[in-house]
């Protein structure tokens, strides 16, 4: 039992400011600061200090962290620096979801105004205390406003797909569905009282779900697209369905349409809220389409502001998660996108999708860190233009195929870091690159 469960139980209470000065600090602590600090502490919480009955603690807890001897091991969770006070408009409400939604347990018994509204209540969760109250907008204290919200709240969780699956089906909006990263299961929500919860938890070794900003799906623009099926077919073994326009043995979702259009390839990016991204779309000075279903899921047509076609897409239910260099032979493995001006591409894009950068090997390169599959863009392009890279299993043969059915080699299969690779055109003059992993 640690100091804040055994106070909880005997009922007595402990004035936080008195740590300030205790005889074991020393150094004693500047009284207008203590003053002023008090001031704020006591207004902020809406509590007259002759309220009784009212306990804080997690301070116990945080002073006997802050004098913790130096030579005693590190948590292996990080102390928080500070204990999160969340404003809620129906705290009520909120005490009840999040010891339902996110398996909070209520510390004592919320502190109730003569007005109604709790002015204090505290709960614990994953192996910390968190306090809640609800609105005091005659003091300035208010709940985040929709699409506004300042501060996230990480917090640890046995089964992330669990926690996630009953947070949204009690009402939470899915910023972020379950992704793996850095050795965890991560997701993030915003509760139906507006504050945003990164939800974090172990690796369960289940098929990973398509995550938001990876390329669910991709069309080929080519001028005639029949001339292109019987390109692609005899140098990828592509099997293609005219009435469909889609490619039908490859694992990912490709499809060849006839636009005339200089640039190459439209990807379609899976978002857990696609109202959402439709608003960041219109917000970053991008224009959006009309709705469609696929069997794949809900899509979004989108033109970003340097007037590139792309969309957006709400993935149907047990959607896996693309692979990271393509299935085999004949897969997408990789994504070029060639555009003017960099920094315009990572604000915009990096709005909805989440996406973040690392500088590459080429001047004005940049790696698009977490997308599947792998993606990197190039500034300085005359055009945008989205050049894929097709697996295949023997590049030698692979180029001699290209020479066959018309096309171009325009860089000859080179050795690099990751396999082997080779620039081509196909004999409608549209670039792609052939990988050997």
């Amino acid at each position: 039992m640690n100091d804040a469960d055994e106070r909880s139980n005997n009922g007595s209470s402990r004035d936080p400011l008195t740590a300030l000065y205790g005889d074991d600090l020393p150094v004693q602590p500047d009284p207008a600061f203590a003053a002023h600090l008090r001031a704020r502490l006591e207004s902020a919480l809406v509590l007259p200090r002759r309220t009784e009955g009212v306990e804080m603690s997690g301070t116990d807890t945080a002073i006997a962290n802050l004098n913790r001897p130096t030579d005693e091991p590190a948590a292996t969770v990080p102390r928080s620096a500070a204990v999160p006070y969340l404003t809620v408009s129906r705290a009520a409400d909120a005490i009840a979801w999040y010891v339902d939604a996110l398996g909070a347990a209520v510390v004592g018994e919320p502190f109730e105004m003569d007005d109604g509204r709790i002015g204090h209540a505290e709960l614990a969760l994953s192996g910390g205390v968190f306090y809640l109250a609800d609105e005091y907008p005659e003091i300035g204290v208010k709940a985040p406003a929709p699409q506004a919200v300042p501060v996230s709240l990480m917090i640890a969780v046995a089964d992330t797909d669990v926690v996630l699956a009953r947070a949204r089906d009690m009402g939470a909006t899915v910023n972020q569905d379950v992704r793996e990263e850095h050795g965890s299961r991560n997701a993030t929500i915003v509760d139906p009282f507006g504050h945003r919860w990164m939800l974090t938890g172990p690796v369960t070794g289940g098929a990973v779900p398509i995550q938001h900003g990876d390329v669910g799906y991709v069309s080929v623009w080519t001028p005639d697209a029949d001339r292109a099926a019987a390109f692609y077919g005899h140098v990828l073994g592509w099997v293609y369905d005219p009435a469909t326009h889609q490619v039908t043995n490859t694992r990912g979702h490709i499809g060849l349409f006839s636009v005339p259009s200089r640039q190459g390839m439209l990807c379609c990016y899976a978002v857990t809220d696609l109202a959402g991204a439709r608003q960041s779309i219109i917000d970053g000075g991008g224009s959006v389409g009309e709705l469609h279903e696929f069997d794949f899921g809900t899509v979004l047509d989108a033109t970003d502001p340097a007037g590139a076609a792309f969309a957006v897409f709400r993935p149907a239910p047990a959607t896996p998660r693309p692979d990271r260099n393509g299935a085999g032979p004949g897969e997408l493995s990789y994504i070029t996108y060639e555009v003017n001006d960099s920094a315009a591409f990572k604000n915009f894009y990096s709005r909805f999708l989440f996406w973040s950068f690392d500088p590459g090997s080429i001047d004005d390169g940049w790696q698009i860190r977490q997308t599947h599959p792998m993606a990197g863009l190039a500034g300085g392009s005359a055009h945008t233009v989205t050049v894929p890279m097709w697996t295949v299993d023997d590049i030698d043969a692979a180029v001699a195929r290209v020479r066959e059915a018309g096309g171009t080699v325009i860089d000859e299969p080179s050795q690099q870091s990751y396999g082997v690779s080779a620039l081509c055109t196909d004999d409608q003059g549209t670039r792609f690159y052939l990988g050997q992993f």
